[in-house]
Parts: C-alpha cells; sequence; structure tokens
C-alpha cells in the first residue's frame, strides 16, 4: 500500500526544494541591491538631513535675535541653544565624504556662522548696556541680516547638492533594481510553473478523494445518515472510509433509539414546570426567555405563546422585575441588603413573592441559564400582618393597666395608704421592677408596630451628630464605670449635619452601647466610631464582649431573637432592640449589619445618609 504520508511528503519536498532554491536566489539579488542602496545613500541622507537641521538651527537663532529686541529674558540662551544646534550639524556635515564643491561651501558657512554669532554677541551686549532699541534693530537690519542671508544661501546651496547627488543615485539604484527584479521574475515564473506540474502530478490522487470524502461528510453532518463513503483506495482514505460508514451506521441506530426518549424528557420537564403552583421562569445567560409556566404567564399578565426567544426586558414591564430575573439579578439585590420580597397586585388582591435563583452549568462550570422560582409568601405576609397588630393592639391595651399598676405599687411604697414592713417593701420594690420590664417591652412592642406599619413619622431636624452621641452616652457612664469597662468615643469635631429624628437616633446609639455594655466582662473595652465617607455617615460599635455565634448573625436583628449562653442569668430584654434598631436606621435610609466572633467581640456598624434620602 502507497502510503498517503509518502505521497504528501515526496510532493511537498520537492515543492520546498524548488522554493528554496528561488527564494535563495531572490534573496541573494536583493542583498546586493540592499548593500549597494545604502553606500550610495548613506552620505547623501546624512549631508541632507543635516542641511535641512542647519536651516532649522538658523531659524532658532532668528527668533532669538527677535525677543532680544523685546527684551527677553531667556532670548539669548535660546541664541546659544540654537547656535550649539547649528555648530553640531555642521560639524557632522564635514565628517562624511566630501567633494571639492560641498568642502569650499562648508568652509564659507562655517566663516559665515563665526561672523553671524560675533554680530550677534555685539546686538546682545548693546541691548544690555544702553537699552537702546533702535539702535539695535538698525544693527541688525544693516549688519546681522546680510550675514544671515548668506548663511542661509551658503545652506541651501549645500543642500540641493546633495540632492542632485541623490537623484543621479536614484537613476542608478532605478536600473540596477529593473535588473536585479527582472531576473527573479523570470526564475520565479519558471519556479511556480515547475512546482504547479509537480503539485498536479503528485496532489492528484489526493484531492479526488478527499472532495468525495468532504461532499459526504457535508451530507451527514446535514442529517442524512444514510450516506455512504465509498473509496477503494488502499491508502489512509481508504480506511478512513470504511470507519467512516461503520460510525455512520451506529449513529443511525443511536438516534432512533434516543429520539423519543429525549422528546418524552423534555415533556416531562415542561410538565414538572407548569404543574408547579409558584411562577418559574427559565432564561439563558443572556436574558432570553427559554420557559415560562401558567404561573408566572399570570404575573407578569403575558398572553399567548410569543414571548419564547425574547428577552425578558421585551416581555416584563416592571423594570426592577425585569432586573431580578436576570443573571445575577437577585445576588445584587441581597447584596444592597435589601428584602427581595416583590409585591404584585392580582384581582384586588395584593401578593407578595420571594424570588430564588439556581444557575443551570454545564460540564465545564459555565453558565448556560437561570432558573427563577417566585415563592408565594402571600400568607406569611399576611400573617405578620396579623401578628403585628394582634400585638399592636394588646400592647395598646396593656399600656393603660400598667400605668395603674405602677401607680399603685408607687403609692404602697411610699406608705401613703398605710405602713409596710420590710419584707412588703422588698416584694414591691420586685413588682415595681417586673412593671418597668413589662412598661418598656409594651413600648418597644408599640414603637415596633408603628416603624413597620409605617404610621411612625420622622421628625427631621438638623443635629449635631457629635452632640447627639454626648447626651445619648451621658445616662451609660455610671454603669460602664460600676463594670469597669472602658468607654472609647472616636468621633471628629467636624462631622456633616444630619438631617434626622434625634430622639431615634440616639435610641439606637443607647442600645447598641447597652447591649456591649450587657455583653461585656469587667475590664473589658467598648468603642464608638464615626467617620463621613460619600455622604454617609458611617457609625460602628464595637465590643470585647462574649461574641455572636455565625449561625445567629442571619438572626439577630428578627423580633424576639436573643443570644444568650447557657450559664447567662441576668434577665434581659425580649429581643426587640435590635429590631427596631433596623427598622430606625432603614427609616432614615441608612443599613444595619453585625460582625462577630466568639470569645473575641462583636461590631455593629450602621450608616445614615448625610443628605437624607427620598423615603419611598
Amino acid at each position: 500500500m502507497t502510503s498517503l504520508r509518502y505521497k504528501i511528503g515526496l510532493s511537498y519536498f520537492v515543492i520546498v526544494v524548488i522554493g528554496l532554491a528561488t527564494s535563495a536566489f531572490a534573496v541573494y539579488s536583493f542583498s546586493n541591491l540592499r548593500d549597494t542602496f545604502s553606500l550610495m545613500l548613506h552620505d547623501n541622507y546624512e549631508s541632507v538631513r543635516a542641511a535641512q537641521n542647519m536651516f532649522k538651527a538658523l531659524g532658532g537663532q532668528e527668533n532669538a535675535q527677535l525677543s532680544m529686541l523685546i527684551q527677553d529674558n531667556d532670548a539669548y540662551f535660546q541664541f546659544s541653544t540654537n547656535r550649539s544646534n547649528f555648530l553640531g550639524w555642521l560639524e557632522k556635515a564635514k565628517q562624511g565624504s566630501l567633494n571639492d564643491r560641498e568642502k569650499i561651501v562648508l568652509d564659507r558657512i562655517t566663516q559665515d556662522s563665526y561672523r553671524y554669532t560675533q554680530l550677534t554677541d555685539s546686538l546682545y551686549h548693546l541691548l544690555q548696556m544702553k537699552r537702546q532699541t533702535a539702535a539695535a534693530t538698525e544693527f541688525r537690519t544693516k549688519l546681522i541680516i546680510p550675514v544671515a542671508k548668506s548663511l542661509k544661501d551658503g545652506c541651501f546651496e549645500y543642500l540641493e547638492i546633495n540632492q542632485d547627488a541623490m537623484t543621479l543615485t536614484e537613476d542608478k539604484l532605478n536600473q540596477l533594481a529593473s535588473d536585479a527584479t527582472l531576473t527573479v521574475i523570470t526564475i520565479s515564473i519558471v519556479a511556480v510553473l515547475l512546482s504547479f506540474f509537480i503539485s498536479v502530478r503528485f496532489t492528484r490522487s489526493i484531492i479526488l478523494p478527499a472532495e468525495k470524502l468532504t461532499r459526504s461528510v457535508r451530507k451527514i453532518s446535514s442529517g442524512q445518515l444514510n450516506q455512504k463513503i465509498d473509496l477503494n483506495t488502499e491508502d489512509e482514505f481508504g480506511e478512513l472510509s470504511r470507519e467512516f460508514n461503520k460510525m455512520t451506521e451506529r449513529l443511525r441506530t443511536y438516534e432512533q433509539m434516543n429520539i423519543q426518549q429525549l422528546i418524552a424528557e423534555k415533556k416531562k420537564s415542561e410538565t414538572i414546570v407548569e404543574s408547579i403552583a409558584d411562577p418559574v421562569i427559565v432564561t439563558d445567560e443572556n436574558g432570553v426567555l427559554v420557559l415560562m409556566n401558567q404561573a408566572a404567564a399570570t404575573v407578569f399578565d403575558v398572553r399567548g405563546a410569543d414571548w419564547h426567544g425574547k428577552f425578558v426586558r421585551e416581555v416584563v414591564g416592571n423594570q426592577s422585575w425585569a432586573e431580578m430575573l436576570e443573571l445575577g439579578g437577585i445576588r445584587r439585590i441581597e447584596q444592597e441588603h435589601r428584602d427581595p420580597l416583590f409585591a404584585f397586585a392580582h384581582n384586588d388582591l395584593k401578593l407578595y413573592f420571594r424570588p430564588r435563583q439556581a444557575h443551570i452549568v454545564d460540564e465545564h462550570g459555565n453558565i448556560q441559564g437561570v432558573v427563577t422560582l417566585l415563592q408565594d409568601v402571600t400568607r406569611f405576609k399576611d400573617l405578620d400582618r396579623m401578628k403585628s397588630e394582634f400585638i399592636a393592639t394588646v400592647s395598646h391595651e396593656l399600656r393603660t393597666p400598667l400605668t395603674s399598676l405602677s401607680m399603685g405599687i408607687d403609692i404602697l411604697s411610699q406608705e401613703v395608704v398605710g405602713s409596710v414592713n420590710q419584707r412588703q417593701k422588698d416584694l414591691l420594690v420586685a413588682a415595681k421592677d417586673d412593671s418597668e420590664r413589662l412598661r418598656k417591652l409594651v413600648k418597644e412592642l408599640l414603637d415596633l408596630s408603628k416603624l413597620e406599619s409605617g404610621k411612625y413619622e420622622i421628625k427631621k431636624e438638623f443635629i449635631d451628630f457629635r452632640r447627639l452621641v454626648a447626651d445619648a452616652v451621658r445616662p451609660l457612664r455610671l454603669p460602664f464605670e460600676e463594670k469597669q469597662i472602658y468607654l472609647e468615643l472616636n468621633i471628629p469635631e467636624h462631622l456633616p449635619a444630619l438631617s434626622a429624628d434625634s430622639h431615634q437616633l440616639a435610641w439606637v446609639i443607647t442600645n447598641l452601647l447597652s447591649n456591649a455594655l450587657r455583653y461585656t466582662d469587667t475590664g473589658g473595652k467598648v468603642k464608638l466610631t464615626a467617620e463621613e465617607d460619600k455622604q454617609v455617615l458611617f457609625v460602628t460599635v464595637a465590643d470585647t464582649g462574649h461574641g455572636i455565634p455565625q449561625e445567629n448573625l442571619e438572626t439577630v436583628f428578627d423580633k424576639f431573637v436573643q443570644v444568650k449562653s447557657s450559664t447567662e442569668t441576668t434577665p434581659g430584654s425580649v429581643g426587640l432592640g435590635l429590631a427596631i434598631a433596623r427598622e430606625v436606621v432603614e427609616a432614615h435610609g441608612g443599613r444595619i449589619w453585625v460582625e462577630s466572633q466568639v470569645g473575641i467581640g462583636s461590631t455593629f456598624f450602621f450608616t445614615i445618609p448625610t443628605v437624607l434620602q427620598t423615603e419611598v
């Protein structure tokens, strides 16, 4: 069997030999031409370049003379710089191969340059000593300008000499190039014809089977798997055709076996998605809709089936919904510390959805699509609303009897209606403490209810944050000193004024400092820091206390959540302080979060815009 490798190798070898021989001759011819060109033109090119730069330097000297006449202090320095450039290029011009005419011209230029420099120096001294501009102008007109003209004429004559020489050189080079080009073209034509003849002879047996194989493969790639490639050659093409026929036979069998299965799986997936009660939307990585169940079509008011293949922004009219459905939309919302909860009005009912996203990835980890599930949380939202209303109602009803109970305890403690013994006083003190705790709980519940419902009106006023912190810290100084905990305040003096509710903001600071005091052991440290960053007041409260476990960081701002160790016995609040703090901060257009490590301490952060943002 004649190997295909042998056929191709032999043809390539012959063509390469011909090409190398032609290239070697061409390189040799043009190398000689290049050397001749470089030798003949180098001196003339450098001379022309020197003449042009002397013209430029001479113009600079003339400009410097004019500047001298207008009393420019830097004029003589400019003249000296251009004179040095002129003399430098004059020396370069003298270093080349010079003929007799060039030597005469350059000698004349040298003499005129020396005379020109002397006259300019005289002009400069005349201006420096006598300050007679009119006399200096006449001196320049009568003596210096003629010498400058002679210099220019000499430079121009030197330039013409070298340009004429370059013209003669160019004619010689054109003749040499024409002869070399004609020779190379002739040899190249012979080489091409010879290579073409060899290529046709040696590759005919390769091209024809390859073309036949290509036509058959193209038909197979278009889906015509019943094609067969019949090549009776004994080389690699023949073996390839036989193996390809076996492959197409297996492909036909595989196609018939799996098409129905793929269709069944597709219908099963579509049925599963359609049967889900919550809205489900599937998009590709570019935001083009791929799949949508009826629940999603109802939510987005999509009718018909023309939504397939369209961008989300074309189908979904609500801009915030469209951004959420795109790749990474929910993650962007969560990074902004916003609750990704969306409201939707349908048939006079308000529905609430919490979106969840999952990525469709290929075997290389590249994202191919996004599946978005809108979880209907309307029931939970209604339950939360009813719970808040119930707590607000109960708290409101408890406030009046608690006030009466507290007044009654005070009357008994003050022995207004009769004397009490010491044990009775102790019981009254305990009852008073429990009453105060219950009253505080009722107040916190009412405040939280008002903040959540939006009924609490933020009283905006311009406040000095440094003074606000001082007022909030004042009642806490004694507890910090009694527990021997160091309180550090790091607040710059020139912070911008805030437009905020001073009472509520002071309550947030007091609550954070009280929590830090409660959970920090004796000898610890609490630090409050404030700084401005991009029209936002950035406040931190850091302690060296017990710390918060990682599993509780997500829920520490929820209502009725308390993080206590198993050995803690000191009664605390019911877990509303941080929930109220979050509502207050967010009502001001800011955000609040916490970072903590068990055994090291916790740091609470919150931000307040220095320019109050418009509430939505």
